[in-house]
């Protein structure tokens, strides 16, 4: 009687071996990649963001910085009739210049800040120059792109009173969560904020970012 064979049982499997179409759609290298020998492999998977490990920035381009000047001006028309803005320097004469242009009103641009050998922690701003005395009898608004400690722009506002400013209110561009509070502000956040004037480059010889700059050269 005939009986059936069973058919052949696999008795090895073959090594699995990545394909050619596998392996150039995992490594892609261009042909002008020179790879060094005994390179250290990386530590972190491939692949993984990390980008929330670093500092956030926002950077505002000059059509962002158009826009959130007018968004700042619209709010201020609504609730404030200033007859002068005062630009403290050297963001401020940037966003004071453009609000007081916006606004139509009178832009006088001062010089508040640090020197560099009083930079340390508890350093109070100084004044550089005079408040203009054309304040007078005036509403006046204090205006800087970043507001955080609020020294100079309460410092700038004692200032204006001192000349006989009627009335002072404050703004900036950015304000801080949980720092000072200005009258008006376009932007609250703990981001770094990168203004378009930040990109200038600097030159030798000149000052050094956050060093003293005169108004009249800071784009008044």
């Amino acid at each position: 009687m005939a009986t059936k064979r069973a058919a052949p049982k696999t008795t090895a499997k073959r090594a699995s071996q990545p394909s050619k179409q596998k392996v150039e759609k995992l490594v892609s290298i261009p042909e002008d990649v020179v790879l060094a020998p005994q390179v250290e492999a990386p530590r972190q998977p491939a692949g993984r963001d990390l980008s929330r490990q670093r500092s956030a920035v926002q950077e505002l381009s000059w059509m962002d910085f158009d826009r959130a000047v007018q968004q700042l001006a619209q709010a201020i028309r609504t609730a404030y009739a200033p007859q002068a803005l005062v630009g403290v320097a050297h963001g401020g004469v940037f966003v004071g210049g453009a609000l007081a242009n916006a606004l139509g009103c009178e832009f006088f641009p001062v010089r508040i800040s640090r020197r560099s050998r009083d930079r340390k922690e508890g350093a109070k701003p100084q004044m550089f120059g005079e408040m203009p005395r054309e304040l007078k009898g005036l509403r006046v608004l204090i205006v800087d792109d970043v507001a955080s400690s609020g020294d100079t722009l309460v410092l700038a506002s004692t200032l204006a009173r001192k000349v006989g400013a009627r009335e002072v209110m404050t703004a900036a561009l950015v304000s801080r969560p949980g720092g000072y509070t200005p009258s008006f502000c376009s932007l609250t956040t703990s981001e770094v904020v990168v203004f378009p004037w930040d990109y200038e480059p600097t030159m030798a010889g000149s000052p050094a970012a956050g060093d003293d700059i005169d108004p009249d050269k800071a784009g008044a």
